[in-house]
């Protein structure tokens, strides 16, 4: 089950219990600005350890979803970070895998499923962060 939260929402449950979920709430709401500003979002799927009661995550993880004509080419350095997986990675301590919609619905939810599960295949949650 997915759970939708705003931004905000994400801050006040996930993001000031510790200064390490301090800190990566900080960068998640940079990157979430980046990729809004494009005007291209559909969905924004958070995984991984942030979402969970894990005290110290290691990093933010999102899955995009972006319109179907979307590509990088011209965007500004400031917005291309967020869509090169390295520098994305180095600048905000955020994994993003972005896909554009036109992939279809099946293989988001196909994504989606095999992030539903951590490493030890247990299951984790994910939250689609809405502004």
């Amino acid at each position: 089950m997915i759970k939708v939260l705003t931004l905000a929402a994400v801050r006040e449950r996930l993001g000031i219990s510790t200064p390490r979920r301090q800190f990566l709430y900080e960068r998640l709401r940079a990157v979430v600005t980046r990729l809004h500003e494009t005007g291209q979002v559909r969905h924004i799927y958070l995984f991984g350890s942030f979402p969970t009661e894990v005290a110290l995550p290691n990093d933010v993880d999102l899955l995009v979803v972006m319109a179907a004509g979307f590509h990088t080419t011209g965007l500004p350095d400031e917005q291309l970070a967020v869509f090169v997986h390295d520098s994305c990675r180095i600048r905000y301590n955020v994994d993003v895998f972005w896909v554009t919609e036109s992939i279809g619905a099946e293989p988001i939810a196909d994504a989606l499923a095999v992030f539903s599960r951590d490493r030890h295949f247990r299951p984790q949650p994910i939250v689609e962060v809405i502004p």
